[in-house]
C-alpha cells in the first residue's frame, strides 16, 4: 500500500518542525495538510512547492475531517489538543471507516508532559520522574487532569485495524520553520513576563526541575513513527504493541534541570547574546515571586474572562511545576535518544523579542 498521509497543524511551532522533518525524511511522500486560510495555504506552496497539498479547514469541521482522514493511511496531529476531542474523534472514524486487515491506518497525535505535571512548588526539585515504559498504568487519569482525557480517546480507541501512537514533548524550545507561530507557546509568556517582573525570575526559589527538547530532536521521534508505520504498510508485517496502541506513548525529553538553572543558565545568556538584555540587567539577580503574582503578570498579558484566567493559571504554574520525565520508550523501541542539547534556544528567542517588539 502506498502511503499517504493528512497532517494537522503544519502551520504551529511543533507541526512546522515536524512537517519539515519528514519531508527531509522523506521527499516523495504525499502529504495534505489542513490550515485554516489561503493565506496559510499560499506558505506552504511557497515552502514546499507541490510536495504538500493544502486543504482549508478547522477542527470545528468534523465531517471534512473524517473524510479526509478516511482518506489518508497516517494522520499526523500536531495541533494543540486541549478541548478538541470532536475533531480528534472524527479523525479517527475516519480512518476507522476505510481501514481492513489488509488496509491498516495509523494515528500520531501529540500530547503534552503537562498530564504529569506536579502542584507549583518552587521550594523542591519535585518528588518523581515519569518513565513513558514503567510508570504508564500510573499516570494521572482524572477527567480534570491536562490531556488525560484526550490521550485515553486516542490510546483506547477501539478499532482493531488503526494503530495509534501518542508523543508527548516536555518544554519545547526552538525556532519553527515557519513564519506563523515561530515560537515555541510558552516563550512569548515567559519574556513578556520578565519585562513586567523587571528581569529574570522564578517561582519560590526556583528549584523546581523540569525537562525541555528541541524542536529538532522533538520532530526524530515523529519521523520514526511514520517510518514504522511505512514499514508495515509496504511490508504488510504486524504492528508491535510495544509501539502501537495503549503502550504507544512517548515522552519527548531531553535536558532537565532547575528552572532557576534554566533561567539562569540558559534564557539569561541566550538574551544577552540576541539583543534581549534589557529583560536581563546585568548586575541585576533572579527575582523570587509567588505564584500569585506570576498569575497576575500573566492575566494582565492574557486578559479577562473565565478561558483567559484558566490559562493565565495554566501558563503561570508551568514556570513552577517539577515536569520530571524519562523518554525510555523511543530509545528502546524506535532508536530515537532524544538529545539534551537546545541548538534553537538563540532563534526562539530572536523570533520572541521580534514578537513582544523588544
Amino acid at each position: 500500500m502506498e502511503p499517504n498521509v493528512f497532517f494537522i497543524g503544519a502551520s504551529g511551532n511543533i507541526g512546522a518542525s515536524v512537517l519539515a522533518a519528514v519531508l527531509a525524511a522523506h521527499p516523495d511522500l504525499s502529504i495534505d495538510a489542513l490550515v485554516r486560510s489561503e493565506t496559510d495555504a499560499r506558505d506552504l506552496k511557497e515552502t514546499y512547492g507541490t510536495s504538500v497539498t493544502a486543504t482549508i479547514g478547522s477542527l470545528a469541521e468534523l465531517d471534512l475531517l473524517e473524510t479526509k482522514a478516511a482518506e489518508a493511511t497516517i494522520v499526523i496531529y500536531c495541533a494543540p489538543d486541549v478541548f478538541q476531542d470532536p475533531g480528534i474523534a472524527a479523525l479517527l472514524a475516519g480512518l476507522a471507516k476505510s481501514s481492513s486487515p489488509t488496509t491498516p491506518k495509523f494515528y500520531i497525535h501529540t500530547s503534552g508532559a503537562a498530564r504529569i505535571w506536579d502542584p507549583p512548588n518552587g521550594s523542591i526539585p519535585g518528588p518523581r520522574i515519569w518513565d513513558d515504559t514503567l510508570d504508564l498504568a500510573d499516570f494521572p487519569s482524572s477527567p480534570t487532569t491536562t490531556h488525560a482525557t484526550t490521550d485515553a480517546l486516542v490510546a483506547s480507541f477501539p478499532y482493531p485495524h488503526v494503530h495509534t501512537a501518542i508523543v508527548s514533548p516536555s518544554f519545547v524550545v526552538g525556532r519553527s520553520p515557519r513564519h506563523t507561530h515561530a515560537a515555541p507557546i510558552i516563550f512569548p509568556y515567559l519574556l513578556g513576563a520578565m519585562q513586567r517582573a523587571g528581569g529574570a525570575f522564578v517561582i519560590d526559589q526556583g528549584r523546581n526541575k523540569s525537562s525541555f527538547v528541541d524542536n529538532g530532536e522533538l520532530a526524530r521521534v515523529y519521523v520514526a513513527l511514520l517510518e514504522d508505520a511505512v514499514r508495515i504498510l509496504t511490508s504488510g508485517a504486524a504492528p508491535r504493541p510495544e509501539v502501537w496502541g495503549p503502550e504507544g506513548y512517548y515522552f519527548a525529553s531531553g535536558l532537565e534541570v532547575e528552572w532557576r538553572g534554566f533561567v539562569e543558565g540558559y534564557l539569561v545568556p541566550a538574551l544577552r547574546r540576541c539583543g534581549g538584555g534589557v529583560l536581563a540587567p546585568e548586575g541585576k539577580g533572579t527575582r523570587e515571586m509567588e505564584m500569585g503574582e506570576v498569575v497576575q503578570m500573566m492575566r494582565g498579558m492574557i486578559g479577562d474572562g473565565e478561558t483567559a484566567g484558566v490559562w493565565s493559571q495554566h501558563i503561570a504554574e508551568g514556570f513552577g511545576t517539577a515536569m520530571r520525565v524519562r523518554a525510555t520508550r523511543a530509545e528502546r523501541e524506535l532508536g530515537v535518544k532524544v538529545g539534551t542539547g537546545l541548538e534553537g534556544l538563540d532563534d526562539a528567542v530572536r523570533v520572541t523579542l521580534e514578537m513582544i517588539k523588544i
